[in-house]
């Protein structure tokens, strides 16, 4: 029997992409069940698509389960994020089902409030716009590209998943500082309006924790981590991964579960 939550978040699943692991998180919808669900943005790559045209039928199927669901009951809210920035212009409206909206406030068991967002409108507040970040910005793409070939064989010999950019952002300094901001930035920016803490996506990077006494959470992607995060029904939240072909809760030495 699949596991049941109460809230399930996720985003940056980059439909329209070819390193979009569409194929592993449509298993992973199969192998939970949850009441509410937020999309927190960049689930259609419209940027990169622009460039690169690409929508195989696996990623037409994650987007008619998504519908499906919704129209079965399952209380669907789509937050757009940076790569998918023109559904932004439709906020207040449906599409396929699902209401659209800039952010949203979550409610856990235990009363805390969450705001959530999709997190690039802290770009501002966080990147130095050198030409360092720019060369990084570009040099991910093609990092992403590698993932894609080098799992296409690593899936003909029988291995899992494995992410050359995650693994390199994990051992570059600049790239952990950058992150250490965002989750300070973030968590700030949550206080400042009164919320009690923040659910995002955007950089990539699943975590939860607390900053200061205020939740900062992000449900990472399914680009390099194939993550979720999750609310139990007794308010617990915890970062769900679909590795190997099953359903994992992350036990990495940053992330906490945070019991009601």
């Amino acid at each position: 029997m699949a596991p049941n939550y109460r809230t399930l978040w996720l985003s940056d699943v980059h439909l329209g992409t070819l390193s979009s692991r569409a194929d592993e998180l449509l298993q992973f919808i199969d192998a939970v069940d949850a009441e509410r669900i937020y999309l927190v943005g960049d689930i259609v790559d419209l940027q990169r698509m622009k460039s690169k045209p690409c929508f195989p039928d696996l990623h037409l199927r994650v987007v008619t389960e998504l519908a499906r669901r919704a129209a079965a009951g399952t209380n669907i809210v789509f937050i757009p994020g940076n790569h998918d920035h023109e559904f932004r212009t439709i906020a207040g409206q449906e599409i396929l089902g699902i209401p659209v909206q800039i952010e949203a406030v979550h409610e856990r068991a235990n009363g805390e409030r969450l705001l959530v967002i999709h997190g690039d409108l802290l770009d501002g507040q966080i990147r130095q716009g050198t030409n360092l970040e720019k060369f990084g910005a570009a040099a991910y793409h093609v990092l992403t590209e590698a993932d894609v070939l080098l799992n296409r064989w690593r899936r003909f010999l029988g291995h899992e998943y494995l992410s050359i950019s995650a693994g390199i952002k994990r051992r570059l300094k600049g790239a952990q500082e950058y992150i250490r901001r965002f989750e300070r930035v973030a968590a700030d920016y949550a206080r400042s309006r009164g919320f009690d803490g923040i659910v995002c996506g955007h950089i990539h990077r699943p975590n939860l924790r607390r900053i200061d006494g205020c939740l900062y959470a992000n449900d990472g992607d399914w680009v390099e981590h194939g993550s979720a995060l999750a609310e139990t029904h007794d308010g617990g939240l915890q970062i769900l991964r679909w590795q190997a072909n099953r359903l994992t809760v992350d036990a990495a030495e940053e992330t906490r579960w945070l019991a009601a």
